[in-house]
């Protein structure tokens, strides 16, 4: 009987061994193999203004640079670009190229741009703006776009492209996967020194629901709001010896609430811009 008992632990023993090993196994495998992205990035960052003096010299705009994919493992990339020209939109439309070898020289034209998309170069104009999207596909058939990967806590699911949101949203990692430039307001290349006022107006009394005027001096941008009620008034100073003031409205909702004006520090004013103001105020120079 001692006999049959200890063969029987044995065998118990070995029993509750066999699931354990497997599950355990089971476990170690469930990991997937680690595999490289496809990535691409621009050598320098993209330019996200390109700053002209007048219209007539948009026609010659261009901007180079240099596609990296730093894994070496990019089998192609591609380019679409779309654009807001005079209020109108165009595209998305195919742009250049198919890239299948790294590093590749990228140019864009304003040429190049009106062929794609088919606008008329001579309506080009200060606001407008250009944007891009790049596609990569890897040496393992899988697409990577500007469409980021997202992930539920809560449902546990992934959803979206297969790019990481951090490589699409920060400037440092310079990405190719959507990218644009923007021409900006006209400056003020003679700006009166001194105190300029900005005077905003919300119709409804709420604030100006997202909007704001931003002001550049010498590079250094300031943006200003309407943060609530119907009324606010900002005194910008702009020193003696500023080579450039810019000033320009980025919309909100509800643009029939907004309304400006500008004066000078010679007490000219400026406006009224708005209900529904435009891009550039049209300031004149002093």
């Amino acid at each position: 009987m001692k006999n049959f008992k200890l063969v029987l632990k044995a065998f118990m023993v070995f029993a509750l061994l066999i699931p354990f090993q497997s599950c355990e196994d089971e476990e170690k495998n469930r990991l997937d193999e680690f595999q490289l992205g496809g990535f691409v990035r621009f050598e320098t960052p993209f330019p996200t203004v390109v700053n002209i003096a007048s219209l007539a010299e948009a026609a010659n705009i261009t901007i180079t640079n240099v596609l990296e994919a730093p894994d070496g493992n990019v089998a192609s990339y591609s380019i679409e670009v779309s654009a807001v020209v005079a209020g109108e939109e165009y595209g998305p439309v195919p742009f250049g190229e198919t890239v299948t070898s790294f590093p590749a020289n990228l140019t864009i034209t304003m040429s190049d741009l009106a062929s794609a998309l088919g606008f008329d170069i001579a309506d080009v104009g200060f606001a407008d703006t250009f944007s891009f999207t790049g596609t990569a596909v890897n040496n393992n058939g899988i697409v990577y776009s500007s469409d980021p990967l997202t992930y539920d806590s809560d449902t546990k699911v992934a959803a979206g492209g297969n790019s990481s949101g951090d490589l699409l949203s920060e400037a440092g990692y310079r990405n190719a996967f959507a990218f644009s430039f923007a021409i900006p307001c006209p400056p003020n290349n003679n700006p009166i020194n001194g105190d300029w006022i900005i005077a905003m107006t919300d119709l409804f009394g709420d604030g100006w629901d997202g909007a704001f005027v931003t002001v550049e001096i010498d590079g250094a941008m300031t943006d200003y709001t309407v943060a609530d009620g119907d009324f606010a008034n900002h005194t910008i100073n702009v020193p003696a010896g500023t080579g450039v003031l810019r000033i320009s409205y980025t919309s909100g909702s509800w643009e029939e609430e907004h309304v400006y004006t500008i004066t000078n520090p010679d007490g000219v004013e400026f406006g009224p811009f708005g209900p529904e103001p435009g891009t550039c105020p049209e300031y004149t120079s002093p």
